[in-house]
């Protein structure tokens, strides 16, 4: 009995215990309430605090975590929806058990990190990334003697790093993707005892790297790269003792000899130095007695690496699986045969020359690149046919021959790009059929021939296929339509022949027919939205343009480019992976200009030297983000649409007026076009109709100082030949033969010019000054356009449909006598220098008449 009583006042004693103990204390309640009443709270976002509430127990509120007495202590509220700042008497300073406080990916833009920190004095977990914060890290972070964990990533903070060395209990220290500035010293993290993690990547550090960083007692983890580190490395003497497992210094400016300091160290896993200044011959054996490592990058440096000695034994590089060697003066072909768990292999832009060996293939690999050697071919290669996930970038070689049939014997290849080689023969079906590359097939600028195989599964996964610059024949296969992941489609500068090839998918987001045989019209009765590079140049295409859906373009009509190109990061180029990107070759204003990476921003159209037809579609001033177009060298006509003003973006030239950004030139060879931009200026453009009195005063007011300089030159001219011609009878007789000569060829001449322009249609382009934008490049060609920017001056174009009558009568009262007065002024004052010579013997003469051929050159 006495036993269950017991029994019995334990149970109530437990069940008080739990619905005491935790509970939250109203004075906690409040100060979170407050905390949340200071920010703006995106409702919508899953496990927003929006819900929290007067009643309830706080404690059971989403990211609050109470010790047994009713404390908060865990404030964990990571992406809830908080914008808005910290103030520096903000509640939450208040909250001073707390322990634990999560507030990141959220938006405390413009908001500098509270100087307030120190009241929480039981802060160990402080996490702040990715929320926007501005300014200096505040010094009071010093003084949170008990903060084990800091992390500060991915805000905008400046300045400079304060000295951490009172905070004794530190672990990790990560201050990556900031703007911090200034030095490090031998104080910031001196005493540090227990630190093994400092993450200062992707900042703007400089001077020296401390050398006591690498020997901190318990480091492991050293992340300095992306910063602007210089000098050398000193000597560390006691290499045995370091800790260190990863090292990354890559991207900053250090120079000198690698230390052999990281050659000691015992436990080093991960040994990133690329992309610096470091210099001198390098022996890679070195690194065999560093059974540990698994990640050696010493690209693009001033190394040169001697890969003599290398043991082929089985104890070298037992644990390796990435090799980045690229830009190295590599000669000779690193020997290893026996790294068996090699899976990244890059030994790119060396002077590797000869036969690829053999050993190359006969493990698996994610990831091959030899691409820029002097490679000539194939080594008796052996390949099993388990590879999977195997990328081979073998461009720009000089590899010779047909495509090697034991490329068929792979049964997966993501990406497989052998461009700009020297191969032949024709594309082997099996690279077809069994769909070997996966993602990738790239044969660009080598010398193939025959057809594409249309051969194309239903399972195809192809997102690239470029066979560019090579000597193709036949028609776009119509299985590639299968491809239904397809983003890029080049097969420009070829003799492919055949209509558009409208089976392409939807997913299409470039296409290159370029400069091959293609013909007939762009009739399609399927779109494709995603499109943003469109090149068919050089064709033999016909029609309208507007058979083409410009409408569906809705790639070219992103809502905010300017947003895009704020947030771009090398994940947005258009490629298979973060190893592979796309590049396409452009004409732009007749030069051609490659796109080594391409923003999912960027868009283009290109139609020119073709026979379209037809007018120039309003739909293309709907593509707003467009960048480049191209019309020149067709038979377009009609007014070039006011819609095109809009396309602010094209050619992002840097000025306040749009329109300066596409020249005369993307409409040039389009004759029936006229208005600006094809003729210089938008602002004094006679319109159709004005009277010739409207016309005339504002070219008075142009031309004002040619009037002034031909009076001048007739005066002087008249009254010194005057002179001469009262004086010299035989003189006057030879002078007027040839004037009367030189006025005949003038008068012919522009005769016959005016004869031919009336043979033309002549239709204004609308007058809107964002027409600033287009050159004449993007019209050339179309003999039916005219107007700016295709004739240079936008002031005194032909109206539509002028009279011969009309067309004659105001020019001659314009400009033909301002000609006759210059010609005849000019004349004058010449001759009359001429009769000085010929008085002054035979070598004066010989200078007169070089003066007078030149004076007739200039004229006609």
């Amino acid at each position: 009995m006495a036993l269950s009583l017991l029994l019995r006042a334990l149970f109530f004693f437990v069940l008080f215990i739990v619905f005491v103990d935790g509970q939250c204390l109203d004075d906690q309640k409040k100060l979170l309430l407050e905390f949340r009443s200071e920010f703006k709270i995106n409702s919508s976002i899953p496990y927003s605090i929006a819900n929290w509430n007067e009643t309830g127990d706080c404690c059971e509120w989403g990211g609050v975590g109470c010790d047994d007495a009713g404390r908060i202590i865990n404030l964990m509220l990571p992406n809830v929806g908080i914008s808005g700042r910290i103030g520096e008497s903000s509640a939450l300073f208040r909250l001073t058990y707390l322990l634990r406080l999560d507030l990141s990916n959220n938006d405390f833009t413009t908001s500098e990190i509270p100087n307030q920190f120190h009241r929480l004095p039981n802060l160990v977990y402080l996490v702040l990334t990715f929320s926007s914060f501005v300014g200096p890290l505040p010094s009071t972070l010093a003084n949170l003697t008990e903060l084990a964990r800091l992390y500060l990533v991915g805000n905008f903070l400046t300045g400079s790093i304060p000295s951490f060395q009172t905070c004794k209990n530190l672990e990790i220290i990560n201050l990556a993707q900031n703007n911090l500035t200034g030095s490090l010293s031998h104080l910031h993290f001196q005493g540090l005892t227990n630190l093994f993690v400092l993450d200062l990547s992707r900042n703007s550090l400089n001077d020296t790297i401390p050398h006591h960083l690498f020997v901190l007692p318990s480091i492991e983890y050293l992340y300095l790269s992306r910063n602007q580190f210089s000098g050398q490395i000193k000597v560390v003497g006691i290499a045995n003792h370091s800790n260190l497992v990863w090292v990354d210094l890559s991207s900053n400016r250090i120079g000198g000899v690698i230390p052999n300091f990281f050659f000691q160290l015992r436990n080093i896993s991960k040994l990133i130095l690329s992309d610096n200044l470091f210099n001198g011959t390098f022996k890679l054996n070195k690194f065999q007695s560093s059974t540990s490592l698994s990640v050696l990058s010493l690209s693009n440096n001033n190394l040169s690496i001697d890969t003599t000695n290398m043991s082929s034994s089985s104890h070298g590089y037992p644990n390796l699986y990435s090799l980045n060697l690229s830009s190295c003066n590599l000669y000779d072909f690193p020997d290893l045969t026996n790294a068996s768990y090699l899976l990244y292999l890059d030994l790119s832009n060396n002077r590797l020359r000869g036969d690829i060996p053999s050993w190359i293939w006969q493990t698996s690999r994610n990831y091959l690149d030899l691409s820029f050697n002097l490679l000539t071919g194939f080594e008796k290669p052996l390949i099993p046919t388990y590879f999977t996930n195997y990328n081979v970038l073998l461009a720009n070689n000089r590899l010779t021959g047909a495509i090697p049939a034991f490329i068929c014997n792979v049964s997966y290849l993501g990406v497989l790009d052998l461009s700009f080689n020297n191969l032949s023969g024709s594309i082997p079906p099996c690279l077809i059929n069994k769909g070997i590359a996966r993602e990738v097939f790239n044969l660009r600028g080598n010398q193939i021939s025959g057809v594409i195989p249309d051969l194309f599964s239903s399972e195809c996964n192809l997102q690239t296929f470029d066979v560019s610059n090579n000597s193709l024949v036949g028609r776009v296969p119509e299985s590639l339509g299968n491809c239904k992941n397809l983003r890029v489609m080049n097969v420009g500068n070829n003799n492919l022949e055949g209509s558009f090839p409208c089976m392409l998918p939807l997913s299409l987001r470039i296409l290159l027919l370029r400069s091959n045989r293609f013909h007939g019209d762009l009739r399609c009765s399927k779109n494709w939205p995603n499109l943003q590079i469109l090149d068919i140049s050089s064709n033999y295409f016909s029609g309208n343009v507007n058979m083409l859906n410009f409408s569906s373009f809705r790639g070219m009509m992103l809502e905010s480019s300017t947003h895009l190109r704020l947030n771009r990061s090398n994940s947005n180029f258009l490629g298979a992976d973060s190893y592979y990107h796309n590049e396409v070759t452009l004409t732009v204003k007749g030069i051609e200009v490659k796109l080594i990476k391409i923003w999912p921003d960027f868009t283009s159209i290109d139609l020119s030297a073709n026979r379209f037809q037809g007018e120039i579609p309003e739909a293309i001033g709907n593509l707003s983000s467009l960048y480049l177009l191209n019309l020149s060298h067709n038979s377009l006509i009609d007014a070039i649409p006011r819609s095109l003003g809009a396309l602010a973006d094209l050619g992002r030239i840097p000025t306040n007026s749009h329109f300066q950004t596409l020249s005369a030139d993307s409409f040039e060879g389009n004759a029936g076009l006229s208005g600006f931009p094809l003729n210089g200026s938008f602002n004094n453009r006679r319109p159709p109709g004005s009277s010739p009195s409207e016309d005339s005063e504002s070219k008075d007011e142009e031309i004002e100082w040619e009037y002034v300089f031909a009076a001048f030159g007739y005066v002087v001219g008249f009254g010194s030949i005057a002179w001469t011609l009262l004086c010299c009878r035989s003189m006057k007789e030879r002078y007027f033969e040839k004037i009367e000569e030189i006025a005949d060829k003038i008068f012919y001449e522009r005769g016959r010019r005016r004869r031919h322009e009336r043979r033309f249609l002549h239709i204004l382009i609308p007058t809107s000054t964002q027409f600033q934008t287009f050159s004449a490049d993007s019209f050339e060609g179309n003999t039916g356009l005219s107007g700016f920017p295709l004739n240079g001056s936008f002031n005194n174009p032909h109206p539509p449909g002028p009279s011969p009558s009309d067309d004659s009568e105001p020019n001659d009262e314009e400009i033909e006598w301002e000609y006759v007065f210059a010609a005849f002024g000019y004349i004058v004052g010449f001759r009359s220098i001429a009769w000085t010579l010929l008085c002054c013997g035979n070598r004066k003469r010989r200078v007169d008449t070089v003066l007078l051929q030149k004076v007739e050159r200039k004229i006609l």
